[in-house]
């Protein structure tokens, strides 16, 4: 029959996942409930009903089923079923192995953590354009970590926290990001918009495989195999629960969705329903392809849309595939310093505050 796992509770979404883990190793995945009627049921190559695990009969049931189905391993994301296996299952069906759950002080311990990582990440000083708006609380700033941190993406904690403290000196005015993939960093700037009352974030991002050409071997061999429509897919499930009419895309190149960003403009989308933005950028997030003359774009085609006292964040300024994003960004400065109040990095990425007044 072949090597089996069992994952009891099998309905619970980290069971589920579980599941199709094993099933893309060829395992055969059992699955088991003390529910009368799990939704799960049907979703599995075999299914048992266990008692409850405080059930008198629930180690016997165990062990039988154990025995039948031919279980070398035992997957449980439920910690109180967890802890009673960790202690009997060498007795109940020995040989077998456990994995999984995570334990309530394991949660605990990860936030704590957590909180203490964000209290010592310490914020970026500088001589901002604008007066600042209320600095968010130590818990705020650890929950919006955290949440963004559910979402896949290359967005450090370095770079969340200075987002904070730049956002809190922005003005009022649309936030664009160009190159937006699974959204991580969109749902910071969307959550933080709305935190301070800047404005409505547009992401632009073409989801196509040929706008991923940058130029090293090494990394376009491996961006060739993502599958860009799934992002795109990704991209609206991570953004959906946070939009609230503040957020919206273009799937479009950046040099094909610049002529449509002006004043007045309304993007509409199944996902998101219709934004509407002002034409004037309060932050500028440059993410898209890092290619020398891709980046060179983006910024010609979209910094003069940023309004005195804005931002603009050259991301990937220290990059391991190439120095586009670097050497626009320092071309920027240069041909910009009169126009610059603020400039620092946080994490690969470069922050650059224009000043209150164009010179």
């Amino acid at each position: 029959m072949g090597e089996a796992v069992l994952v009891f509770p099998a309905g619970m979404p980290e069971g589920l996942a579980f599941r199709d883990r094993a099933k893309a190793r060829g395992l055969r995945v059992v699955g088991a409930s003390s529910l009368e009627h799990d939704p799960a049921e049907g979703t599995y190559e075999a299914w048992e009903r266990l008692p409850y695990v405080n059930d008198p009969g629930f180690d016997d049931a165990l062990a039988e089923l154990v025995r039948r189905h031919g279980v070398s391993a035992i997957h449980t994301p439920h910690f109180v079923v967890w802890r009673h296996l960790s202690e009997h299952l060498a007795q109940i069906a020995p040989g077998a192995e456990l994995s999984g759950a995570d334990k309530p002080e394991d949660s605990e311990r990860a936030y704590r953590e957590l909180r203490d990582r964000v209290a010592a990440t310490r914020a970026p000083a500088f001589w901002p354009a604008l007066p600042p708006k209320q600095p968010l609380s130590l818990v705020e700033r650890a929950g919006l970590v955290r949440l963004a941190s559910t979402i896949p993406g290359m967005c450090g904690e370095a770079k969340m926290v200075a987002l904070m403290e730049a956002m809190r000196h922005a003005p009022n005015g649309d936030i664009v990001e160009i190159g937006s993939w699974w959204g991580k960093s969109a749902a910071l700037l969307v959550l933080l918009g709305r935190r301070y009352e800047i404005g409505n974030v547009l992401c632009v991002d073409p989801w196509c495989a040929d706008a991923m050409v940058q130029g090293d071997a090494l990394l376009d061999s491996t961006s060739v195999d993502l599958d860009t429509e799934e992002a795109l897919r990704m991209f609206e499930i991570n953004l959906a629960p946070l939009a609230g009419g503040r957020l919206n895309y273009l799937r479009l190149r950046s040099e094909d969705a610049a002529p449509r960003y002006v004043p007045g403009l309304t993007v509409k989308s199944d996902a998101f329903g219709k934004t509407d933005y002002c034409g004037q950028v309060a932050m500028l997030h440059i993410d898209g392809n890092h290619a020398r003359d891709e980046a060179e774009k983006d910024c010609a085609l979209w910094t003069p849309h940023v309004a005195p006292g804005g931002w603009i964040i050259f991301d990937d300024y220290e990059w391991a595939f190439g120095e586009g994003p670097r050497e626009v960004a320092d071309a920027f400065v240069a041909g910009n310093a009169a126009r610059i109040a603020a400039k620092f990095q946080a994490g690969p990425a470069l922050f650059i505050q224009l000043k209150r007044c164009h010179a």
